[in-house]
């Protein structure tokens, strides 16, 4: 088994001292991260921490920075750590007005957006008719043409698949970022990006996957981890070890073979 990877403290800004010392010795973390992820050892005097600490940052970095921001570092080094997000959407053209209810999933994707860090970072319409593409276009340029740098993309599907595979196809305009999936019409929650920023980067809990609520709707999940496990389609490991089953039957699978929780229900990702 591959050793587990560890942070070494020395060297990064956020270290703080231990006051009862006469010589420099470390006592704690200005973010709290020797609390959330456990500290391994002590090595020339610095912390050794249990996990990878995604906050390290070197005098360089902070040198690097503004005067104002320089005093507001904790907050920096937060910031650029807040969860990027894409979207995946199922194009439902049996709905009534179906272009409207695009249009308002999309709108709902910048308001969530633009109440945080900034748009996402791809927007996906997954759609199987083709005379619908142009309206779609047109939404995608009103939405995010002049007010961000998100890609978008529609993916046309010529034959019918399950719902699960709509995913599959989707991903590959996917860039490394978190990606939640829904259908249009459907609205996406104005905290949800605070939120996941609050569950994985200030509690540091090992959130994996969010269920769906179907085969596609509701899926939350990183874009490294679908890759990773060959999302819906077969998984061969390097042990030549075959996994056939759905993405979420992977992560589930992964999740009951750890002493963690990664997986939430929706219900417990806003109560955690």
């Amino acid at each position: 088994m591959k050793d587990k990877v560890v942070t070494h403290c020395k060297g990064c800004v956020f270290a703080t001292s231990c006051p009862e010392t006469p010589e420099y010795k470390q006592g704690g973390c200005a973010l709290n991260r020797d609390e959330l992820l456990g500290v391994k050892s002590l090595q020339d005097n610095y912390f050794v921490l249990e996990e990878f600490c995604s906050t390290f940052r070197p005098q360089e970095w902070l040198d690097g920075l503004v005067f104002e921001d320089q005093l507001r570092s904790r907050q920096v080094v937060l910031d650029e750590i807040y969860p990027k997000m894409g979207y995946f959407i199922k194009f439902d053209n049996t709905q009534d007005e179906p272009i409207a209810q695009l249009r308002k999933t999309l709108q709902s994707i910048a308001e969530a957006s633009y109440k945080t860090q900034g748009m996402p970072m791809f927007v996906v319409v997954v759609n199987d008719k083709v005379e619908y593409n142009e309206e779609i276009w047109t939404l995608f340029l009103a939405q995010f043409q002049e007010v961000s740098d998100t890609d978008y993309h529609i993916v046309q599907i010529n034959e019918e698949m399950e719902d699960r595979y709509l995913v599959d196809e989707a991903f590959i305009h996917a860039k490394n970022a978190w990606i939640h999936t829904l259908t249009s019409g459907q609205e996406v929650p104005s905290n949800i990006n605070d939120k996941l920023h609050e569950i994985i980067n200030i509690k540091m809990e090992k959130l994996t996957l969010v269920e769906p609520y179907n085969e596609f709707d509701g899926f939350l999940f990183p874009a490294f981890l679908f890759k990773f496990l060959n999302g819906n389609r077969v998984k061969v490991f390097v042990d030549e070890q075959v996994d056939a089953g759905t993405f979420l039957e992977k992560v589930k699978s992964a999740e009951e073979r750890s002493d963690s929780k990664t997986v939430y229900t929706w219900e417990e990702f806003y109560a955690s």
